[in-house]
């Protein structure tokens, strides 16, 4: 049973309150750094997407990648606004944290992620990385691609996304050792990478660094993308995991009763 697996769920989302209530500006750098670590991650799959579109298995190579991204989040202990769809839902649903709680830090979270995308493609325009890209660069289509999407199909992605990451973060707990945990964090990722589904905060990343690189891609567009992105990914994390992942794993009493009825 996964029961001691849940328990580490809510005592993660309890702390993430307690810090968000007690340290904010603490927790407000945890966000940041988040967002910062992704965006970096970010422009490297782009950028390998572009160099390897003419090899076979140049998509698979730079999806593959992209679970470094969460990799480092974890292991920094930083702050991701839809890993914590997932830890919250269940300390809420176990009554460690009320929803109230709940939406204030993925509020303060989605916002420090932003932060530190920006902030990751104000660094690389500076470096003189984003004047080298071409006009046709995968990076510029590619967020004009996605932020032209119905919202439907933005919404329904970004399910599909969270849902995916999630279950990294879900299974990633279970892990003892960290080459395990690392093995499980990339492998997982890569489907959703791959299938090309909607992260809020990796299109951050995305929508940042091809508009300050001189893109097409429109600041309404963008903002269109997020709204619905966001949106599909709290379903995700919520939904699909963090709530069955609390009610198939109840506290003892509760299986006591279950028994009894």
């Amino acid at each position: 049973m996964d029961r001691p697996y849940v328990e580490k769920a809510v005592i993660a989302g309890a702390g993430k309150i307690t810090l968000l209530r007690e340290n904010p500006g603490r927790y407000m750098l945890r966000s940041f750094g988040a967002g910062m670590a992704l965006t970096i991650v970010v422009f490297a799959y782009w950028v390998l997407s572009h160099n390897l579109q003419d090899i076979s298995l140049g998509k698979v190579i730079a999806a593959g990648f992209f679970g470094v991204g969460l990799m480092l989040i974890v292991f920094t202990n930083a702050e991701l606004f839809t890993s914590n769809n997932m830890y919250l839902a269940v300390s809420s649903r176990e009554g460690r944290t009320t929803w109230g709680q709940t939406g204030m830090l993925w509020l303060a979270c989605w916002i420090g992620n932003l932060a530190g995308a920006i902030f990751v493609a104000l660094l690389l325009l500076g470096a003189g990385s984003l004047a080298q890209l071409p006009s046709d660069h995968a990076l510029f289509t590619g967020a004009v691609q996605k932020a032209q999407q119905s919202a439907s199909v933005i919404f329904i992605k970004g399910i599909l996304a969270n849902w995916i990451v999630c279950l990294a973060v879900r299974t990633a707990l279970r892990c003892k050792d960290e080459l395990a945990k690392i093995f499980v964090l990339v492998l997982v990722v890569f489907m959703f990478v791959y299938l090309g589904f909607e992260h809020s905060i990796a299109n951050m990343g995305t929508f940042s660094i091809a508009m300050l690189g001189g893109g097409n891609l429109t600041l309404a567009d963008a903002l269109h993308n997020l709204l619905y992105s966001t949106a599909g990914n709290i379903v995700g994390g919520v939904v699909f995991v963090g709530l069955p992942f609390a009610y198939l794993n109840p506290r003892e009493r509760e299986e006591q009763l279950e028994r009894a009825g």
